[in-house]
């Protein structure tokens, strides 16, 4: 019995000990990882424990203002309320999303596509899921707010448009692309992020570096669902750093002569331009239809988007320096230039116009189909005769004639710098070679001298032509933006006036051509006379360009074709016929009977009307 009690109590006293040497053991590791959490990692957990109850809110920096010549505002800003998603804060997504779809009637597919194309995006940044809510949407949100965490509503300062806002040139915004992602942030001194919207099309874009301010943050406490605490013993008084507004842009732009342009435009399409031809300012840019661009900072139905890309007239597309014309009869002037340079003809020099000219086997008609009779140059402009400038044309030669256009500053781009600018085209015997393989034949000349075949012309090509005319041969680079000034009103950049070329023509050729466009408009037997304003003289051109060849017999009844098929009204002026201060284009696609002198003439006369009104007005204020 003692043996066996003896050998239970040592095996008892084992088992307490190998027990105890496990507790000691179990509170050494304790004790280890307790001083590694508190001690070794402690600043480190600390700092997790600060950001899981520390929110930082970016704060969107207001884009800067756009303003007109005379300080107009053109663009500015307004406060909107975005729908946000915030990564660290959302406890089940799926069951958020659910709750959201049911509160604000959008599919949960929309707000997962959201987070895909923003994955990328830091957690702590929110995720805008729906932009521009309703006053009834916040308060739907923010009374469900308990429910939904990580679920805020965001105030974002975004573009404020109105109805008559020039689109085309002034641009819109949409959210940054990948690609574009991907680059901007090496050259830029803003820092962007995938959701971030950026200029896309006009001064916007082109004019981002300025009109982008410099986001801010502020730091907020939060509870465990993300909701701020506002008071109570562990408050913290958090620092922020404020946001910085954009540069603004003083344009070159007359708002109140872009105005007068639009209404005078109205329920027509193609595109005007009016210029300063003493410095290259353009007053005003009009390309129509317009389009609204606020639908870029909201969410458009892909019916609607489909509408606008697949419009014949294309709404989205700028015209004033992407649309290339057949010039129709204002390139007359250019050909009139060349051969009195040329001396192929003088003031004195005239051709008969019977109706039509004959070349070998080819008949090329005049517009005025019983003829003009015998004419000098100055009749030939002032009529537009076709038959006179067919003639001289073939004297010149097509070579010859491009030659001028290109001194004229024809065939090249200008370098507005807005939207996407086309070269046009000035076609030569080389040309045609290198196109269509093809030798240039002699009835191909008759058409280029009258602006046909294959002549092709942007409104800001006709509007720079007829600006050189204007000042005797000076070719300026066109622009827009004159002034860049800090939130502060400092002017941090200037753009001057810049020649581009000045032409070796004759100033009393320009001189006489000037007087013979004069005629063009003041004579009442002149195709511009629609153009005449009291008061003031007004030099011109008027041209209709054939989108297609249509034979113009007895049985043909313009009306009843299709309107694509219809010529484009073209009008080119500028006013006073010396010294002029407005140059303006007006090109009117696919219009009516009659062409330029009806149908342009009459609204290039608005504008220039409107001009000298506006001249008037502010220099009686500035005597008052």
């Amino acid at each position: 019995m003692k043996r066996i009690f003896k050998h239970e109590t040592v095996l008892v006293e084992s088992r307490f000990v190998w027990a105890s040497v496990l507790m000691v053991l179990a509170f050494c590791v304790i004790i280890l990882r307790l001083w590694y959490l508190q001690i070794y990692k402690g600043s480190f957990y600390k700092q997790m424990s600060e950001n899981n109850r520390i929110r930082r809110i970016e704060i969107p920096a207001p884009r800067g203002n756009i303003y007109d010549r005379n300080g107009k505002v053109l663009l500015t800003n307004r406060v909107f309320y975005d729908l946000v998603y915030i990564p660290q804060y959302v406890t089940n997504r799926e069951a958020t999303f659910n709750i959201l779809s049911r509160l604000l009637h959008i599919p949960v597919s929309q707000l997962e596509k959201r987070i895909r194309i923003h994955r990328k995006r830091p957690e702590y940044m929110p995720i805008t899921l729906k932009r521009n809510l309703s006053l009834h949407e916040v308060s739907i949100i923010e009374s469900n707010k308990v429910i939904l965490p990580g679920i805020a509503v965001n105030l974002a300062p975004r573009r404020e448009y109105y109805a008559d806002i020039p689109s085309h040139l002034i641009g819109y915004l949409g959210e940054i692309d990948d690609s574009t992602l991907k680059t901007i942030n090496e050259v830029s001194s803003h820092k962007y992020y995938s959701g971030d919207l950026i200029g896309k099309q006009g001064i916007e874009a082109k004019w981002e570096e300025y009109l982008k301010g410099h986001d801010g943050y502020k730091l907020i406490q939060v509870d465990a669902h993300g909701r701020r605490v506002q008071s109570g013993e562990k408050y913290l008084q958090l620092p922020q750093v404020y946001a910085q507004v954009g540069a603004s842009l003083e344009l070159t732009i007359d708002m109140d002569l872009q105005l007068e342009a639009q209404r005078a435009f109205k329920n027509k399409y193609g595109a005007i331009i009016a210029m300063n031809p003493q410095n290259g300012q353009v007053l005003a840019m009009v390309s129509s239809p317009n389009y609204d661009p606020s639908i870029y900072q909201q969410s458009i139905s892909r019916e609607d988007w489909q509408a606008l890309v697949n419009d014949p007239h294309k709404p989205l597309f700028d015209k004033t320096t992407g649309g290339e014309y057949i010039p129709g009869s204002i390139y007359k002037t250019v050909v009139a230039i060349a051969a009195l340079e040329e001396g192929i003809i003088t003031p004195a020099t005239t051709h008969r116009c019977s109706g039509s000219f004959t070349l070998g086997n080819n008949m090329f008609y005049c517009h005025k189909r019983t003829g003009h009779g015998l004419i000098n140059l100055r009749e030939a402009l002032m009529y537009s005769c076709d038959v006179f400038f067919y003639m001289v044309g073939i004297d010149l030669g097509v070579n010859k004639i491009a030659e001028y256009a290109k001194k004229l500053g024809l065939g090249s781009q200008l370098g507005l710098n807005v939207n996407l600018e086309k070269s046009g085209n000035i076609p030569t015997s080389e040309w045609k070679k290198q196109k269509f393989n093809q030798p240039w034949h002699p009835g191909d000349t008759p058409n280029v001298a009258i602006g046909q075949g294959y002549n092709l012309m942007t409104p800001l090509q006709m509007v720079s032509l007829y600006s050189v005319v204007a000042n005797g041969g000076t070719i300026w680079k066109p622009y827009v933006v004159q002034k860049v000034a800090n939130q502060f009103g400092d002017v941090i950049k200037s753009v001057e006036p810049e020649v581009l070329s000045t032409s070796d023509i004759k100033p009393e050729t320009f001189k006489l051509v000037r007087e013979y466009l004069k005629d063009v408009v003041m004579s009442p037997l002149g195709t511009g006379a629609k153009a005449r304003i009291p008061g003031v003289t007004v030099a011109g051109k008027t041209g209709s360009a054939q989108v297609v060849s249509l034979k113009k017999a007895d049985k043909f009844v313009y009306d009843d074709i299709n309107d694509k098929w219809k010529e484009h009204a073209i009008f080119a002026a500028f006013s006073p016929s010396e010294q002029a201060e407005i140059a303006v284009v007006v090109v009117s696609e696919n219009d009516e009977v009659g062409g330029g002198g009806s149908q342009a003439a009459p609204i290039a006369k608005r504008i220039i009307e409107k001009y000298w009104s506006l001249k008037k007005n502010k220099s009686v204020d500035e005597m008052i």
